[in-house]
């Protein structure tokens, strides 16, 4: 309740942790896994749909075809993805308590922006 509250409230601000969470979301739902974490990368001085790399940490899959489809969704959903070598710090990552409902939201959301996103 409390993160929608922040999301309406700051839809800027707190746009990424959405965003984070719907690739979560729909990474477990794609790939069948029980848990993931997806990691986002920002640099101190950028902001707003700038990130320096998204990094998929999961046990025993795949986690390099994970980061791929993660690194597609975020820039399907619009962020320029370009790591500078500057310091960066690890934004929030999902914290997992969602319903069936919204992972169903969160699948549907990153499968429509891929799906713009890879059409000509």
């Amino acid at each position: 309740m409390a993160r929608a509250h922040r999301l309406s409230v700051f839809p800027d601000e707190f746009g990424m942790e959405q965003d984070i969470c719907d690739s979560t979301l729909w990474l477990i739902e794609n790939f069948r896994l029980r848990s993931v974490l997806v990691w986002v990368d920002r640099h101190y001085t950028k902001c707003g749909r700038q990130i320096a790399g998204v990094t998929v940490m999961t046990s025993p899959r795949n986690p390099a075809r994970l980061t791929r489809a993660a690194h597609e969704a975020f820039l399907a959903l619009g962020y320029e993805i370009e790591n500078t070598g500057a310091d960066t710090y690890g934004h929030q990552f999902c914290d997992g308590y969602h319903s069936r409902h919204e992972a169903l939201q969160a699948c549907a959301r990153i499968e429509g922006a891929l799906g713009s996103w890879r059409s000509p």
